[in-house]
C-alpha cells in the first residue's frame, strides 16, 4: 500500500469516527461552556478534509515522481468519501428524529427538507472539489520547490 493510499484509508477511518461522535455528542460543548458553533466545528469532517488536503498535495509536491494530478484525484476520493458520511448522516438523523447542529443553528432562518438537505450536500461536492484544487495549487508548488530533482532521487 502506497504512502497516499495509507493516508487515504487512515483519514477516511477518522472521517468515519468524527462523523460518529458529531452524531451521538451533540450539546457535549455546550455543557462545557463552550459555544455551540466551536463544537460543530471540533466535529468537523471539514476539518479532517482540510489536514488531508495539506498531506496528499505536500506529499505529492516533495515526492520525486510527484503529480499535482495524482494528490487531487486522492483528495476528491476522500471529498467524495465525506460527502457520503454527510448525506448518510441526514438521512439516519432525519430517520431517528435525532437533533442537529444544522437544525438548531439554520432552522431559525429556513427550513429544508431532509432529502433536499442531503442532496445539496452531494452536489457541493463539486464546488468543494474545484475549489480545493485551486487551493491545492500553491501547496503542491511550494512543497516541490524544495523535492530533489528526479535524477539525484535516483542516484541516492
Amino acid at each position: 500500500m502506497s504512502g497516499q493510499s495509507r493516508t487515504f484509508v487512515t483519514l477516511a477511518a477518522v472521517m468515519l469516527v468524527v462523523g460518529v461522535l458529531r452524531y451521538f455528542m451533540k450539546g457535549w460543548a455546550e455543557a462545557l461552556g463552550v459555544p455551540e458553533i466551536v463544537g460543530s466545528l471540533i466535529v468537523s469532517l471539514n476539518v479532517v478534509l482540510l489536514v488531508g488536503l495539506a498531506i496528499f498535495f505536500a506529499r505529492e509536491g516533495r515526492a520525486p515522481d510527484g503529480r499535482y494530478v495524482r494528490a487531487a484525484g486522492w483528495f476528491v476520493a476522500l471529498a467524495a468519501w465525506m460527502s457520503i458520511l454527510i448525506v448518510a448522516g441526514i438521512l439516519i438523523t432525519a430517520r431517528t428524529g435525532t437533533p442537529t447542529y444544522y437544525e438548531e443553528m439554520v432552522y431559525a432562518h429556513r427550513t429544508l427538507p431532509p432529502v433536499q438537505h442531503a442532496i445539496s450536500h452531494a452536489v457541493a461536492l463539486v464546488v468543494v472539489a474545484v475549489v480545493v484544487l485551486l487551493l491545492g495549487w500553491p501547496i503542491y508548488w511550494a512543497a516541490k520547490r524544495g523535492r530533489p530533482s528526479a535524477g539525484l532521487a535516483s542516484q541516492g
